[in-house]
């Protein structure tokens, strides 16, 4: 227990010396594809829906994101401890199993899977003079080289298209945009117009999972190719392209007693990025944001409505009280609400973030709290 109590003290260190500025969404864990390509298919079950609808408010503006991701499984899968034990594999433990075992045998065979997703992202407001719209296509190779140890990678195309009208309005805050395309600009003159682009994005993940503790880390580089993101459709210098964003997670699933577990997660995105160092000051591409909280499970439900909670933090500077209600193995939904600590002393976070989130899933193998301690995956 005291070394589970140390990971816990030592994950929130590291988000302690993180800095925050801008975000997208409170609940970045419930659009993993957006995070990270090779998260696609990650996921207990065989085919995913999910709709995250977020509405976004400062003291400047309002805007509203919506993010819909559909993935599938193809070829053969297991969830490496999420999927039931077959009855005949069951009554013979000594016996290898093939599908979804959850010890380390001698000798493992590899098994994989491949994974591909479709992603519609979405950002506006009927008086902000910007809004956008992104359509990702995702494919990522998940490998089973233990049974109890999984990694993978995955690649992505994006394509971005956006509507700039100043004439509309003038509400905009960067603390609530969703990005792709450069703004605000210095012209006195109204701007308008609109531009696309394709762009390309990379990532990868390792996890290991024992009864006692389950860690996960991943990361992944977006814009690859530099794309032109003048929303008035022409580039006019160097600071119109989009520079590279890098995101990173971490989980950490601990057993914390027979009627609940927790889960610890640390979320890490940047943008405004370079192979090499080209910051300039005030440069409004320069965008952090860090989410880290705790998501508390209840162990082995007796019903098929299943209730859990949790809570996070934007660099300690906001709180997102978190529920989730999971009914059976189809559905579940999640609510947050993001608001600031203290937005009299930090003013770069008056944002305040009403967010709720519906997934479907097909073919899953159990519900979130069953055979919690033998689990994989938890988004």
């Amino acid at each position: 227990m005291k070394s589970q109590k140390f990971l816990i003290v030592l994950m929130l260190f590291f988000s302690i010396n993180s800095f925050a500025q801008n975000a997208r969404f409170s609940q970045i864990g419930s659009a993993p594809i957006q995070f990270n390509p090779s998260l696609t298919g990650r996921f207990d079950g065989k085919i995913r829906l999910a709709g995250l609808y977020s509405m976004q408010e400062t003291n400047a503006a309002s805007m509203d994101h919506l993010n819909v991701s559909l993935d599938g499984k193809f070829g053969k899968y297991k969830s490496s401890g999420d999927e039931e034990t077959p009855k005949a594999e069951a009554a013979a433990p000594s016996k290898p199993l093939k599908e979804g075992k959850d010890e380390v045998f001698k000798k493992s065979r590899v098994y994989g899977y491949w994974g591909a997703g479709l992603n519609f992202y979405q950002y506006g407001g009927s008086k902000s003079p910007l809004d956008a719209k992104f359509f990702s296509a995702s494919l990522a190779r998940h490998f089973y080289n233990k049974s109890n140890k999984m990694f993978g990678f995955g690649i992505q195309a994006t394509y971005a298209e956006s509507n700039l009208d100043e004439s509309r309005g003038s509400e905009y805050d960067r603390e609530i945009s969703g990005g792709g395309f450069r703004y605000p600009f210095t012209t006195s003159v109204p701007q308008k117009g609109s531009n696309n682009y394709l762009d390309f994005n990379a990532g990868a993940y390792y996890a290991m999972n024992t009864d006692a503790v389950m860690f996960e880390l991943g990361g992944a580089m977006h814009h690859l190719a530099y794309p032109k993101n003048d929303p008035r459709g022409r580039n006019i210098d160097n600071e119109s392209e989009l520079r590279h964003r890098i995101t990173a997670h971490s989980i950490l699933r601990l057993r914390l007693n027979q009627n609940y577990g927790i889960v610890q997660k640390n979320m890490y995105w940047q943008e405004g990025l370079y192979y090499r160092s080209r910051k300039i000051n005030g440069d409004s591409a320069q965008i952090i944001a860090f989410w880290s909280g705790m998501e508390f499970y209840k162990i082995n439900p007796t019903g098929k409505i299943n209730v859990n909670y949790g809570f996070y933090t934007r660099n300690f500077q906001t709180l997102m009280p978190y529920l989730t209600v999971n009914l059976g193995k189809i559905a579940n939904l999640r609510y947050s609400y993001e608001f600031p600590l203290n937005s009299k002393k930090y003013t770069a976070y008056t944002a305040k973030r009403s967010e709720i989130a519906l997934i479907y899933t097909y073919k899953r193998y159990t519900s979130p709290g069953t055979r919690f301690y033998k689990k994989m995956n938890f988004w």
